[in-house]
C-alpha cells in the first residue's frame, strides 16, 4: 500500500497521506538500556522537554516521507540534513505550544468521534468499508499498537478542532477585501529588454584554468570511500518468530475483558437558548435565557412533548428541525460536565433542568440507551495475538540489543560471535562515500560513525547504533580508500565550463548596469534596445498573475513606484539565470472596487483569512511562551 502511494505521489497531498501512516511518538529509545543515560533535551517549551530520541525519530521519519514524495529530487532539494532538522524542530516547538494551549482550553475528542474518524480513513478501508483486520496490520507494519495510534490521532483531532474553531469565527471586513481586490487586480503597462552575453563569445585561457584549479584544489578530490560489514537487529523480525497459543490469547482476553467492550452511547434531544458570548454577555442576557429555559421545563412538567417544544423554541436551528435530536452521545462528547453528568444519570424519557453551558442555557432529554457490548473472543483474537507478539518482541529486543551492545565491545575485532550467538547475517555494503544516502547510510549516525577514528583507523567494531525505534546496527570496516587529489588534466573541461559561465554572467551584469545608467540619464528603452540589438518586449497592460513574463521580473515591475501621468520610471534587475533585465514602467491602473456577494465569497476564500488568523494566534502563543532551543543539539546529526 505504501509503495502504491509512493508510485502515485505527485504533490504534497502524498506527503500528508504518508505522514498519516508514520505518525511519530515522543518516546525514549532502547539506548536508555545500554547507553550513557538520558541525552540532553533538544528544546524546552514552558518546562516540557523535547527529547533527543523523539527529535531524531521525527527527523528520520520526515526524511523518509520527503524521500518517498520527492524520489530522486530529494538530494537536490535537501543537500544538507540541517535543513530538515531545522524544519522539524520548528514544527515540534509549534506543535507542543499548540498542544499545551489546546489542553488548557479543554478541547476533547470522544471515543465515538475517534472511532468514526478512524473508520473514514481510506487506508483502513477495503471495498469502501472499514476493515479492522487491515487496520491492525497497517498499524503493525508501522510498529504501533492501537493505543499509541489512537492517542496520537486524538491529539491531532484536538489541534484540528482548535484550528477550525478559530477559522470559523474569523472574517475579513468588506473594506479590506475591496482594498485587496483593488491591488490584486491592478494592471501595469511596462516594457523590458533582457541583456545576455553568450558564453560562446567568452574565451578562457589555460592560465585561467590553472589559476582557478590552484585556488580551489579542495573541490577537486576523489571522495573518501569505505566498504562495511554489519549486522542488524529488528524488533519486527523477532515478532515474526514468536508464536502465541490459543490458550494464552484466551487467558489475556479473560483477564482484560474490559478492554474489549464497546462504549455506552445515549441518544439525546436538546433545547438551547443561545447567549451571544459567554465573555461578552451580561447578567441580564443570561437571566433572560435561563427564564426561557425554565419556562420550557415547566411546560414539560405539565406534560408537553419535548420534540414539539424543541422544534418551536430551540435556537439551535439545525437540531430544532428534527425535534431537538442530536443523535447518540458518548462520554466526552459534551464539553460541559454538568450537561454530560445529567444525561448519563437520567432514565429514558426524562429530561434535565436548565443547565448553563458555554453556548447558552440548555435542556437535555434522554431518548435511548445503547448499552456497551462485550466483543467476542473470535472477533478480537487476531488483535490479542498480534499485541502479545509485539509485547514479547519488544521485551526480547531490549534483552538481545543489550547483549549485542556488550559483545561488540568485548569482541571488537570482528562480528562473528555476534552473528553466531544471535543467528544474525553479516551483511556487506557496496562502495560508500559521505555523499551516499542509500542502504545503512540513510541513517546519519551510521554515516558519522563509519568515518570515525575507531572504525576507520583502529579497525574496531562500532558501538551498537539505534537507527530507529526497534532497529539497531553494529558495523566494522572491510575496505577503505582515502581521498585523492584529481590532476588538473582530468577536470580541465569542467573548470573551463564553469569559468566560462561565470565570466559570461559578469560581463552580462556589467553591460546591463551600464545600459541601466543610460536609462537613468534619460535614454529611452527603445533606443537602447535598438542600438544594442536587444529584443524589446511589451504585452500591454498585465496583471500580477500573467505568466507571459518571468515571475521575478513581474514581481519587480509590480514593486516599482507609480509613474507620473505621461511619464515613466525605470529599473534594472539581475535575474537568476544570469541575464540582466531593463524595465520601463509606463502606466499603473488600479483594479475595481465593486464587490458583490459572490465576489466577496470568492475573495474571502482566496485570502484565507481564517488560516491567517490561526497562524497569528500560534505566533502569539509562541511569543508568549518560554521556548529554549538548544541549537547544538539540533544541528548535530550524530547525537
Amino acid at each position: 500500500m505504501l509503495q502504491d502511494i509512493r508510485d502515485s505521489a505527485s504533490s504534497w497531498v502524498a506527503y500528508i497521506i504518508i505522514g498519516l501512516l508514520v505518525l511519530s511518538f515522543s518516546m525514549w529509545g532502547i539506548q536508555e538500556y545500554f547507553g550513557g543515560g538520558a541525552a540532553p533535551p533538544v528544546a524546552t517549551i514552558n518546562g516540557n522537554d523535547i527529547t533527543q530520541p523523539a527529535f531524531n525519530k521525527q527527523v528520520q521519519q520526515r526524511k523518509q516521507v520527503l524521500q518517498s514524495v520527492l524520489g530522486a529530487n530529494y538530494q537536490q532539494q535537501y543537500p544538507d540534513e540541517s535543513m530538515v532538522r531545522k524544519q522539524v524542530i520548528k514544527d515540534m516547538v509549534r506543535t507542543e505550544l499548540l498542544r499545551q494551549e489546546v489542553g488548557e482550553a479543554g478541547f476533547r475528542i470522544s471515543d465515538a468521534s475517534l472511532i468514526k474518524r478512524i473508520q473514514q480513513i481510506p487506508q483502513f478501508q477495503k471495498d469502501g468499508k472499514f476493515d479492522p483486520v487491515l487496520y491492525q496490520r497497517l498499524l503493525e507494519s508501522q510498529r504501533y499498537n492501537k493505543a499509541q495510534w489512537e492517542n496520537e490521532l486524538r491529539e491531532q483531532d484536538k489541534l484540528r478542532q482548535f484550528e477550525n474553531s478559530l477559522a470559523a469565527s474569523s472574517f475579513i471586513p468588506k473594506a479590506e477585501l475591496q482594498r485587496f481586490q483593488k491591488i490584486s487586480e491592478q494592471t501595469r503597462d511596462f516594457k523590458y529588454a533582457v541583456v545576455t552575453v553568450k558564453p560562446e563569445s567568452i574565451t578562457v585561457s589555460d592560465i585561467e584554468i590553472d589559476a582557478y584549479y590552484n585556488d580551489n584544489k579542495q573541490f577537486y578530490k576523489t571522495p573518501e570511500q569505505v566498504k562495511l560489514a554489519y549486522v542488524e537487529l529488528k524488533e519486527e523480525d523477532l515478532a515474526d518468530s514468536i508464536s502465541v497459543s490459543e490458550e494464552e490469547a484466551q487467558a489475556i482476553y479473560d483477564s482484560q475483558s474490559e478492554r474489549y467492550r464497546t462504549t455506552e452511547l445515549r441518544k439525546a434531544r436538546h433545547i438551547m437558548f443561545k447567549v451571544p458570548s459567554e465573555l461578552g454577555a451580561d447578567a441580564i442576557e443570561w437571566n433572560q435565557a435561563t427564564e426561557k429555559a425554565e419556562a420550557i421545563v415547566k411546560q414539560l412538567d405539565d406534560g408537553a412533548d419535548f420534540s414539539e417544544l424543541a422544534e418551536k423554541n430551540s435556537e439551535d436551528t439545525l437540531s430544532a428541525k428534527k425535534g431537538g435530536d442530536i443523535g447518540f452521545v458518548a462520554p466526552g462528547d459534551f464539553t460541559n460536565k454538568a450537561l454530560e453528568d445529567s444525561l448519563f444519570t437520567q432514565k429514558v424519557g426524562s429530561y434535565s433542568n436548565a443547565i448553563r453551558t458555554d453556548k447558552g442555557v440548555q435542556i437535555v432529554q434522554l431518548d435511548e440507551i445503547q448499552a456497551p457490548e462485550q466483543k467476542s473472543f473470535e472477533s478480537v483474537r487476531e488483535q490479542i495475538i498480534n499485541e502479545r507478539k509485539s509485547q514479547v518482541a519488544q521485551e526480547r529486543f531490549i534483552e538481545v540489543a543489550d547483549e549485542i551492545a556488550n559483545l561488540v565491545v568485548e569482541q571488537p575485532d570482528d562480528l562473528l560471535e555476534v552473528s553466531e550467538s544471535f543467528d544474525l547475517e553479516i551483511k556487506q555494503t557496496g562502495v560508500l562515500t559521505v555523499a551516499s544516502n542509500d542502504g545503512i547510510f540513510a541513517y546519519p549516525k551510521v554515516k558519522t560513525l563509519a568515518f570515525s577514528e575507531d572504525v576507520l583507523t583502529e579497525n574496531l567494531n562500532s558501538e551498537l547504533i539505534e537507527v530507529a525505534d526497534g532497529h539497531v546496527i553494529a558495523m566494522r570496516l572491510v575496505e577503505h580508500k582515502p581521498s585523492e587529489q584529481k590532476p588538473v588534466s582530468s577536470v580541465k573541461d569542467e573548470i573551463k565550463n564553469f569559468v566560462t559561465v561565470r565570466k559570461a554572467a559578469e560581463a552580462t551584469s556589467e553591460q546591463g548596469r551600464n545600459l541601466f545608467v543610460k536609462m537613468e540619464n534619460g535614454a529611452s528603452i527603445e533606443s537602447i534596445a535598438s542600438e544594442n540589438s536587444i529584443e524589446l518586449i511589451s504585452h500591454g497592460a498585465l496583471r500580477r498573475d500573467d505568466n507571459r513574463v518571468p515571475q521575478g521580473l513581474s514581481q519587480r515591475a509590480f514593486a516599482m513606484p507609480h509613474p507620473a501621468e505621461g511619464d515613466s520610471v525605470v529599473d534594472g534587475l539581475a535575474q537568476a539565470d544570469g541575464s540582466f533585465a531593463l524595465i520601463e514602467l509606463n502606466k499603473v491602473t488600479p483594479g475595481s472596487e465593486e464587490l458583490d456577494d459572490a465576489k466577496y465569497q470568492e475573495l474571502s476564500q482566496r485570502v484565507n483569512y481564517g488560516r491567517r488568523e490561526f497562524s497569528a494566534v500560534i505566533d502569539a502563543i509562541q511569543e508568549g511562551g518560554e521556548v529554549i532551543v538548544f541549537e547544538d543539539q539540533v544541528s548535530s546529526p550524530d547525537q
